[in-house]
């Protein structure tokens, strides 16, 4: 069903510093059952979102655990995932969050930026899946990330691209004739989401090896398709979104109810729009970037 993935543009901090994974793609199987099961969890657009990043952390993840989610929400990622028997911990700021996650992993209430997680564990992968952005203090959180990784752990992280609220006709169009208007869109997008961290991959390069954190890749993520759709169906999902707050669920669950038939349209579009997400750090198309970073040997002392 899919071509071959494009191959990352790597940044090696030194010739010493491992190969990045050869990527994979799903099963034909795994992404048919994936977008039926975001398509009965959540609005069209984040479908699109999740989807995208679960081809690219299936593409890049070792298995090999314990597994720490920073920012886990209601765990529902896990539940699509093979874990291999893993055993997968998860942490969140929000309570009601945390109580669904908890019925699927490992979860706890932990604010990552006070306090490091699940102190009697050191974790072999962790990931950040769209969460660290939205940290005010990075630096303490990377720090108490750093401290909670055994020898030779991984960071995955997914972040999003400094421009990623500048994509589309209308912005393009404004940025043309009317900069300021595109700016305060953008911005009042980035106010929506509380994103407090928009960096070039070759800042989060930096910021992550001021933490001990040596990158081995950094993909784009997106597409011309995906974009498209999740552009076209984001009025709906600010609607979901707000009805989550008020629910603790987005409507969209009561398409369970619904019979298979009801969601291939739906399906097929997702499908047609997630093919090949990965693409260059540089790529026009790109709204988020997905870090791969290994934790570095300490220095040692000074001579």
């Amino acid at each position: 069903m899919h071509g071959p993935v494009p191959q990352p543009l790597v940044d090696l901090p030194s010739p010493a510093a491992p190969a990045p994974p050869e990527l994979r793609s799903p099963r034909a199987e795994d992404l048919e059952r994936w977008i039926y099961a975001y398509l009965e969890h959540a609005p069209l657009s984040l479908t699109l979102r999740e989807i995208n990043r679960l081809i690219a952390i299936e593409a890049v993840a070792s298995g090999a655990g314990p597994v720490l989610d920073v920012g886990c929400g209601d765990g529902f990622w896990w539940t699509l995932r093979d874990r291999a028997g893993a055993e997968v911990y998860g942490i969140d700021i929000s309570a009601r969050e945390i109580a669904q996650a908890r019925t699927r992993i490992h979860a706890t209430l932990t604010d990552v930026s006070r306090e490091r997680p699940f102190p009697e564990l050191q974790f072999r992968e962790l990931i950040g899946n769209c969460s660290l952005e939205h940290v005010p203090d990075i630096d303490a959180a990377l720090a108490n990330l750093r401290a909670a990784a055994a020898p030779g752990a991984r960071l995955l992280m997914f972040v999003p691209t400094p421009r990623w609220a500048y994509h589309g006709k209308l912005q393009g169009f404004l940025l043309r004739r009317a900069p300021r208007l595109a700016m305060s869109l953008a911005g009042a997008l980035n106010g929506f989401f509380q994103h407090w961290h928009l960096y070039d991959a070759k800042v989060w390069t930096a910021v992550l090896a001021h933490h001990g954190w040596r990158v081995q890749a950094a993909h784009g993520l997106g597409s011309a398709r995906s974009e498209l759709l999740f552009r076209a169906f984001m009025p709906p999902a600010f609607l979901g979104f707000l009805a989550k707050q008020l629910t603790g669920f987005y409507p969209s669950k009561l398409a369970r109810w619904l019979p298979r038939a009801a969601l291939a349209p739906a399906a097929k579009l997702v499908r047609w729009a997630v093919s090949d997400p990965l693409v260059p750090v540089d790529s026009p198309t790109a709204y988020e970037y997905l870090i791969v970073a290994e934790a570095a040997e300490p220095a040692g002392p000074p001579r």
